[in-house]
């Protein structure tokens, strides 16, 4: 799920992972927001050496066949933070030609997969700030499968009008989602904040959808880049004891420290 707030860009995610046409469950703490760099850099002639000049990050969320997901994100931070052109600095790139870079990992890994046997489709939406038209932008890339022609669209949702709308909601469980966003919005008029975020923690907790568990996973894109978030659960409900997790991850108690370093991402409420 994605949507605007408080001059931002937010994604919330569960971190169930499933498959098969039974929705077996692969894993309860599985990534589906990734963070994608991309940086550029003057290359000086004869030398070979590199100048950066510029850097951001952006998102990506995914629904669908977790490998050829999660290889077109890997593959696209790799090949996006070492963009480079002989010469002098330049303006960064347009935000569709890097999500047209995006959408063509995309097609390649879903086709070399359902190539193997495997369906492979998913849905992902690359997002982010655009320095060029100064707005956030989405871009939405779908595998479909229609009468045994193969093909992954790429299209650029308009922003909705109103901020914690669905800017766009990926996965099979987007109907669900919409019924109890619907519904949390009649019977907790009092909450305005992050909403979206806390209907993906209701759908968990009630066990809403099959395709839905595990964790919630938070993000937001802004004017320099994107950012990962921990959440900040209570140990015991009612207590102000409380765990910093990580797409169901403690951090403190299971990923712990690099010393003399601690995992100091931002972390919401």
């Amino acid at each position: 799920m994605i949507w605007l707030e408080d001059g931002h860009q937010w994604c919330a995610a569960d971190t169930r992972l499933t498959a098969g046409k039974k929705d077996n469950l692969v894993s309860e703490i599985g990534s589906k927001i990734f963070s994608i760099p991309v940086a550029t850099a003057a290359i000086v002639p004869n030398g070979g050496t590199r100048a950066p000049h510029y850097s951001t990050e952006y998102g990506f969320v995914y629904a669908g066949s977790a490998l050829p997901a999660v290889l077109t994100a890997a593959t696209a931070s790799t090949l996006l933070s070492k963009l480079g052109r002989v010469g002098s600095p330049t303006s960064p790139p347009k935000f569709e030609r890097i999500a047209e870079l995006v959408h063509r990992l995309a097609t390649r890994f879903m086709s070399e997969r359902r190539h193997l046997e495997g369906d492979g489709k998913f849905s992902a939406a690359f997002f982010g700030w655009c320095p060029h038209s100064e707005s956030y932008r989405l871009a939405h890339m779908e595998g479909r499968d229609d009468a045994g022609t193969f093909r992954v669209e790429l299209s650029f949702p308009e922003k909705p009008e109103v901020d914690g709308d669905p800017w766009l909601v990926l996965g099979n469980g987007a109907s669900t989602f919409g019924k109890t966003l619907k519904a949390y919005r009649e019977t907790e008029k009092h909450i305005t904040s992050r909403v979206p975020r806390r209907v993906i923690d209701k759908m968990i907790a009630e066990s809403a959808d099959p395709t839905v568990g595990g964790a919630t996973s938070v993000g937001f894109a802004h004017q320099r880049g994107f950012e990962l978030l921990y959440t900040v659960e209570p140990i015991i409900l009612g207590e102000s004891a409380a765990r910093r997790t990580f797409n169901g991850l403690d951090l403190d108690t299971e990923i712990k420290e690099v010393f003399p370093y601690d995992v100091a991402m931002f972390g919401v409420a």
